[in-house]
């Protein structure tokens, strides 16, 4: 018997009108993110995630991590090892998201093994231990003996190793044995979070020991099964060949987490990330900036940037190579959020690299969740309204097209290279940094020259090393001069060669400092020659940089923007640079005598209370910027050779530079002090008191301008 159909003639034709509009409504969506994708790969280019800008990224910090390498080796005679992780060296991010810096140093002379066959002799050691309890990616470290395969005892323990004894006898390392020291060292300004531990808001540190054993559990990315498209075998081969790190972390979830410690696969990550191409580089960053601007003000950074990752890594392995293109940034973003989104349902998210971990624990609540998961529901539906509302870099308004001024891929790639500039200077500048906080003598001195000498013939940063070295041999010849002179004995006639070899590692200070020798040493026409041929390389578009914090930063021109993009770093230094002039006390007697107060500017109870623990460390030298200091000099010399006019001259480009020229910033209230001793020496006592009094307005705490000011109140 011959049935009705179930769905009438008239039935399917509107079927089939419903499923034609669906299909043009789909079509047209398809077609709108497809347009959005665009518009937004040109507003993250326009903000500066370029192919250029990360590679310029990554090489900055690479170099940085290497040249730190260099120094503290050479500074605690220990192997240590040095490695920039996250934003930074990956170029994964942008000026508006102000990433931190994530710095990991690992003490490669222990000795970290998992048998006891492995243990060697002299060496301070620790073994792992691990079981079947222990929870996953988590170990404990037991303390060896130096002079025999044998556990340590507690009673042997030298005081700086924090120690406990376990339950079985076991002396096991504590992972918080560094922070007794770092609280000693910073006091309130120590920060501890997860393994990382900070003292200023843009650094992050973590102390972690290197390890080559094979871990089951860190072998995961080796032997799940894979498609195979992604990682590459290539990138394979050389993750098997990477080190792991064992960093001082317990986990949340347990009772003994203070004598835990976590392995990393940090180097394989990072292996992973520098693989990626422009467009994934693209989508992992907006996936950053869709997490810093609506998940970090409802759960903070407990839903991290390493969870994005994450994401990234397991939407990148099981989904086709052909689907990331320009034109599917915003599908490929949406395929990273249903992945994040698979995992708030299962409340479980693994880690790409280690089995049996969940990366939830600890970090996202159990009521948590459900929010979550809707709130990444109602993003991957509505993706386009959200970036719409995105206030960092400005990407909203920009992708809106909203009628306002933004700055331009240009200006934006101007600033981020220079941001690298200034992070590269301030790593080849470290060496000579820490040898004049430090007051390394003549002889350490030379010892860390010949260290780097023999460093830099097997460097891969040989050039950036011996660039490094023109600053020591800076302070070398300054403090040789003020030996000869303290002790009344002649200056070594080969002292030239070694300001030679100092003279240009930024435009200026290297030519300043042999001018001060000179003028301290009597020399005065000598002087009047450096300080000529040291004013006319100045150019309108030198950019005076000072190591300092505390200090407002000198504008860059335009000029100056445009050769940071287009010159190297060494040779941008060399040429647009003009570094702050730095003396310790060993070099008193090539500075001029009113600058030693500056030395001795920490004089009341309450300036010790303004100054900071290490990151002000500088107030105990004299630093003055390059300009203030040449006009100075030339005002002494001329005074010296009885040329009035010429004297001054030098003077009103002094004043002219205070007033005009440097907008307040660097150390103004050196300048200050420099111009009052100029009216001094003219008996123009009103004015340079004057001068020392508004110093000591713009910086009431650690300012030398309180002896000077004494001084002329005991004179009048």
């Amino acid at each position: 018997m011959f049935k009705k159909p179930i769905v009438s003639y008239h039935d399917l034709s509107n079927l089939t009108q419903i499923l034609t509009n669906s299909k043009g409504t789909m079509d047209r969506d398809h077609q709108g993110q497809q347009v959005m994708s665009l518009r937004l790969s040109k507003v993250l280019r326009d903000i500066g995630v370029t192919r250029q800008m990360v590679v310029r990224r990554r090489r900055t910090f690479l170099m940085k991590e290497k040249m730190i390498t260099v120094v503290d080796n050479i500074k605690n005679n220990i192997l240590f090892k040095y490695f920039v992780f996250g934003s930074q060296s990956e170029g994964t991010t942008t000026l508006g998201m102000q990433s931190d810096i994530d710095m990991l140093r690992c003490v490669d002379d222990i000795s970290v093994i998992l048998d006891w066959r492995e243990w060697k002799p002299a060496k301070m050691c620790f073994l792992v231990i691990k079981n079947d309890l222990s929870p996953p990616q988590h170990c404990c470290l037991q303390l060896l003996k130096r002079d025999c395969p044998l556990p340590e005892g507690l009673d042997n323990v030298p005081a700086i190793w924090d120690v406990e004894a376990a339950m079985d006898g076991r002396v096991l390392l504590k992972n918080t044995w560094m922070d007794d020291l770092w609280k000693q060292e910073f006091g309130v300004l120590f920060r501890k979070q997860g393994p990382s531990r900070s003292t200023v808001d843009y650094f992050d540190y973590i102390f972690a020991f290197s390890f080559s054993g094979q871990v089951l559990e860190c072998n995961f990315l080796f032997t799940r099964p894979k498609p195979g498209h992604w990682p590459r075998p290539e990138i394979l081969a050389k993750a098997r060949e990477c080190k792991l790190f064992i960093v001082p972390q317990g986990h949340a979830e347990s009772d003994q987490s203070k004598l835990e410690w976590r392995f990393s696969t940090s180097l394989i990550e990072r292996l992973l990330m520098f693989d990626l191409n422009i467009l994934q580089t693209q989508v992992y960053t907006f996936l950053k900036i869709l997490r810093k601007t609506f998940f970090k003000p409802l759960v903070g950074d407990r839903l991290s940037t390493f969870h994005i990752k994450t994401a990234l890594l397991f939407t990148l392995e099981t989904h086709p190579p052909e689907i990331w293109q320009e034109h599917n940034l915003m599908k490929c973003a949406k395929y990273c959020l249903k992945t994040l989104q698979r995992w708030f349902k299962l409340r479980h998210c693994p880690h790409y690299t280690i089995s049996g971990v969940d990366l939830f624990v600890g970090k996202v609540r159990k009521w948590e969740f459900p929010f979550l998961s809707a709130k990444l529901s109602d993003m991957i539906d509505n993706i386009m309204d959200y970036v719409t509302q995105i206030e960092m870099d400005q990407i909203g308004e920009r992708i809106g097209d909203i009628c306002r001024t933004f700055s331009t891929r240009y200006q934006n790639t101007l600033a981020t290279v220079s941001y690298c500039v200034d992070e590269g200077i301030i790593s080849l500048f470290g060496m000579y940094r820490r040898s004049t906080f430090a007051m390394k003598d003549i002889c350490s001195t030379r010892n860390i020259l010949l260290n780097v000498r023999e460093i830099r013939y097997e460097s891969d940063i040989c050039a950036e090393l011996q660039h490094a070295e023109k600053w020591l041999y800076q302070y070398l010849a300054s403090m040789i001069v003020s030996r000869c002179h303290r002790l009344n004995q002649p200056i070594p006639p080969d002292i030239y060669r070694v300001y030679e070899a100092s003279i240009d590692p930024d435009l200026t200070s290297g030519r300043l400092k042999l001018a001060s020798m000179m003028y301290c040493s009597g020399q005065y026409e000598m002087a009047e020659l450096m300080l000529a041929y040291t004013e006319g390389l100045m150019h309108a578009d030198v950019w005076q940089w000072c190591p300092c914090m505390g200090r407002a930063d000198h504008e860059q021109t335009e000029t100056f923007l445009q050769n940071v993009h287009t010159s190297p770093l060494l040779e941008l230094i060399k040429r647009h640079v003009a570094c702050s002039v730095l003396f310790n006390p060993l070099e008193i007697c090539c500075v001029p005598g009113l600058l030693v107060y500056e030395m001795y500017r920490t004089i009341r109870p309450e300036d010790f209370h303004h100054r900071r623990r290490k990151v002000d460390e500088w107030m105990g030298l004299v630093v003055i910027d390059s300009k203030p200091f040449m006009f100075y000099l030339q005002y002494l010399t001329f005074r010296q050779l009885g040329k009035e006019e010429r004297k001054l001259d030098a003077k009103y480009k002094l004043l002219n530079y205070i007033c005009v020229e440097s907008r307040g910033c660097g150390h103004i209230d050196t300048a200050l002090h420099v111009l009052g001793h100029c009216y001094e020496l003219e008996n123009w006592y009103d004015m340079a008191l004057a001068l020392y009094r508004k110093s000591l307005e713009l910086f009431p705490h650690n300012n030398a301008a309180i002896w000077h000011i004494v001084r002329l109140l005991q004179q009048s």
